[in-house]
């Protein structure tokens, strides 16, 4: 008996890894922001016009596929990250990691709230996000052992601290909407600078 082809999933033809590579990213996006699925292969590969198995030939697991979606949305961010590290000054640096950061969720919000809603579920995924969210606790660590170290700051556990402040951060940011303003965009970059701020030196009041 002959197979009868589904209408209305792509035709097969061949691609370039890179075009196979690109197609199955955007297939995983697509997929991340409809909550009605599940971030399955076999999901992730039906929309797509390559078979399940050459899933496989382009990524090891999903937790790679993960981290390659999300590793366009970190480039400004670590580039920020990177200047925060170097900075003669923290705080003015901080700030603009914070913006940075806040421009990145706003452009991306639909994807980043889709995977950290997922990750909370899925163990591969979450290993995608905290790649995504460890490096600021990272840094911010470093900053907290710094300003301990200097004696700007006091009495503060830097790790616990740090991924307290960052939690507080991804909360926050991860609900600014595509068509927030600028000046919203702002004041909420404003207020967060500012927890940091005063938790981090005001400790030595």
């Amino acid at each position: 008996m002959a197979l009868v082809s589904d209408p209305d999933r792509p035709r097969r033809r061949r691609r370039t890894p890179e075009e196979a590579r690109a197609e199955i990213l955007a297939a995983a996006s697509e997929l991340l922001t409809d909550r009605r699925s599940e971030l399955t292969v076999a999901a992730i590969m039906e929309r797509t016009t390559l078979s399940r198995k050459s899933f496989y030939v382009h990524f090891r697991d999903r937790a790679e596929l993960m981290t390659c979606l999300v590793a366009p949305l970190r480039r400004g961010a670590d580039e920020a990250l990177e200047r925060w590290r170097t900075a003669d000054d923290p705080i003015v640096a901080g700030r603009a990691a914070l913006r940075s950061a806040a421009h990145a969720y706003r452009l991306h919000g639909a994807v980043l709230r889709a995977l950290a809603s997922a990750a909370e579920r899925d163990p591969e995924i979450a290993v995608a996000w905290a790649g995504f969210v460890d490096p600021v606790v990272d840094l911010g660590t470093r900053t907290i052992t710094d300003a301990v170290a200097a004696g700007t700051s006091t009495g503060l556990d830097p790790g616990r601290t740090a991924r307290a402040l960052v939690t507080m951060n991804v909360h926050c940011l991860l609900g600014l909407e595509p068509d927030a303003s600028d000046a919203e965009l702002e004041a909420l970059v404003t207020t967060l600078a500012a927890v940091w701020e005063r938790t981090i030196y005001a400790t030595t009041a």
